[in-house]
């Protein structure tokens, strides 16, 4: 059964998601889903008014380009993967007399030989609908992947939409119209363009704080824990009375965590943030989670952004906040950026701080790379420093890179040209014992202006950054300048770190195991001392090590200590008890308002 929803807001006019422009694929099935692209509807050099306006929203049947110009073109394209010359458009008497009818459809057009509003313009001159160009060079190349498209001479003659897309969406789409389906596609601002709609984005969802943990630091809910929550909206012109709310974790399959609000409204173009209890468990077994947040209650006419799921993986000594498969955990996404400013050397970081970070000791780093030249003989320096500046989190006005000092400095060095965007493994010389709260940078350092490292824009961690107390991911360095925020198109660099067991100091028997309750606690906590023997002090500190509550002198008293912690934010504590006997014990509490 499931239980009903803690707390929920209703803020309306939120600004920002409202003016996304989107290019949603809405059958077949097999090809169908949002695509990642760029549009030129902001006006800038194309004479399309303005993409994000409802209004000139398509949707339409996709065919493609072929402007039957025979050959191949390789410079777009590669030796391999060359680009037929039909598909980029460019040769307008090809494409006035084809044969091919692209009255009233969404032209799918290569990239190559010719301006973009060039090949923008002779469509329309066909009767297109709206263009997609797809990139000629592959994915991996520093020129595939997403650019910005200019108008050149006649993109100001353009009235139509036109988006961009990777090359590797473009043969998708190109692949499912040669074998005959119906490819449907749906290109501009859909709010407002369909009566029921609600929805969620991807940017706006409270995401698991990493994509893989180690058990060693994910044992129960002290531990480890996630907190939910989401942004819906009303992108529909009709009012919702009956929205319902849901998030959901299956483990390896199995429901361990259901929760659902009750039906509530959801006036047009309103939007309302749901906040769920934690996912928190006396216990995390290895294996798959999967969070799926989801948008019920109605018959949705625009129905792809109702439900976002994300995979994350308790595992036996990978960490790493990049999205990974479940496949030896390698990292899903490798896209190849590198820092254009540098003069001498840049960096890319991730930060890594817990509690309990003495359990584990770090053997070494998993990542990958892309260069632009011949790999083999290219080296990485590999750096990890304590990061020792004091800060609260992302939002702290202190939250800088001024103070470090240096642990590792190792050098990866490549051997093979098939190493180009593989997940390598590189093992430390000497392991790194970890300690408690301390803060660490895991940095890829290079000074080769040919070298890329790769990243994933998934999750998108943007709702977790403005959390209360959210801590740096991703750090960049140019030269000698830190930059907490990483790159700002919200990139998470795919570096893991590989864990093991940290040895030094088992056997010592100083502890007292206390299991206080409820986790998560709301204004008190229970805190049984059956196994107390004289007096001792309580101190609570918070996840930045700051002393905010003190209890002097308890001893045990055959009953449970009460304590009230309604002064507290929510938010993960550390309860620290220290005996006069010399024993003490340390557990975390989960404060959930």
């Amino acid at each position: 059964m499931k239980k009903i929803l803690l707390t929920l807001f209703l803020i309306s006019g939120f600004v920002g998601y409202s003016q996304t422009v989107i290019l949603n694929v809405l059958e077949p099935t097999n090809v169908g889903g949002l695509y990642d692209h760029t549009n030129q509807g902001d006006g800038s050099a194309w004479g399309l008014a303005d993409l994000t306006d409802p209004a000139d929203a398509v949707i339409d049947t996709l065919v493609v380009m072929d402007d039957t110009t025979s050959g191949f073109n390789t410079s777009y394209g590669t030796p391999a993967a060359p680009i037929y010359n039909g598909y980029q458009g460019c040769d307008s008497a090809g494409v006035y007399w084809s044969g091919n009818n692209y009255d009233g459809k969404i032209v799918l057009i290569s990239r190559g030989s010719c301006q973009f509003g060039w090949k923008a313009f002779l469509a329309q001159q066909q009767g297109a609908e709206a263009v997609i160009i797809y990139n000629g060079f592959p994915d991996s190349d520093p020129s595939g992947g997403l650019i910005n498209m200019a108008g050149g001479d006649y993109g100001m003659d353009v009235t139509i939409p036109v988006c961009f897309i990777s090359r590797g969406d473009g043969e998708i789409l190109r692949s499912a119209v040669d074998s005959g389906q119906t490819v449907v596609a749906f290109i501009g601002n859909k709010v407002g363009a369909f009566a029921n709609d609600v929805s969620m984005n991807p940017t706006e969802v409270l995401y698991p704080e990493s994509m893989a943990t180690p058990s060693l630091i994910a044992q129960d809910s002290l531990d480890y824990a996630m907190n939910l929550g989401f942004w819906a909206r009303n992108d529909g012109s009709n009012n919702q009375t009956a929205v319902v709310a849901n998030a959901d974790v299956l483990y390896n399959g199995t429901s361990v965590y259901s929760q659902s609000t009750a039906p509530f409204g959801l006036n047009s173009l309103d939007s309302s943030y749901i906040s769920f209890p934690p996912f928190a468990q006396g216990a995390y077994p290895t294996g798959q989670y999967k969070l799926t947040y989801s948008l019920t209650g109605l018959t949705d006419d625009f129905s792809p952004d109702n439900e976002i799921t994300t995979d994350v993986y308790i595992n036996d000594s990978i960490f790493t906040y990049a999205r990974v498969s479940d496949v030896d955990f390698i990292a899903i996404d490798q896209n190849s950026l590198k820092s254009s400013a540098f003069t001498t050397s840049w960096a890319q970081c991730i930060n890594f701080q817990h509690q309990n970070a003495s359990r584990m000791q770090m053997k070494g780093i998993r990542f990958a790379n892309w260069s632009s030249d011949s790999i083999p003989g290219k080296t990485i320096d590999i750096t990890v420093d304590t990061w020792d500046d004091y800060f609260a989190g992302l939002s702290d006005p202190n939250c800088a890179v001024t103070s470090t000092t240096g642990l590792v400095y190792d050098t990866y060095v490549y051997t093979s040209e098939s190493q180009q965007d593989e997940t390598v493994s590189h093992h430390f010389t000497s392991v790194l014992p970890l300690v408690d709260y301390q803060r660490y940078l895991i940095c890829l350092n290079t000074s080769d202006a040919n070298m890329y490292l790769n990243h994933s824009r998934a999750p998108a961690y943007e709702l977790n950054d403005v959390s209360p107390g959210a801590q740096p991911k991703e750090v960049l360095r140019v030269d000698n300048s830190y930059y907490v925020n990483g790159f700002s198109s919200g990139a998470i660099p795919t570096i893991q770190l590989i864990m093991e067991q940290n040895t030094v100091g088992i056997g010592e028997d100083i502890d007292v195991s206390i299991k206080p309750f409820p986790i998560p606690a709301s204004n008190f906590i229970n805190i049984p001392l059956p196994s107390i023997e004289g007096a001792g002090d309580l101190k609570v500190y918070d996840m930045v090590g700051n002393l905010v509550m003190t209890e002097l002198n308890i001893e045990n008293n055959g009953e449970i200590m009460r304590l009230d912690v309604s002064s507290l934010a929510s938010g993960s504590y550390l309860f620290n008890i220290d005996l006069n006997n010399g024993k003490k014990s340390s557990f975390t509490v989960i404060i959930n308002k």
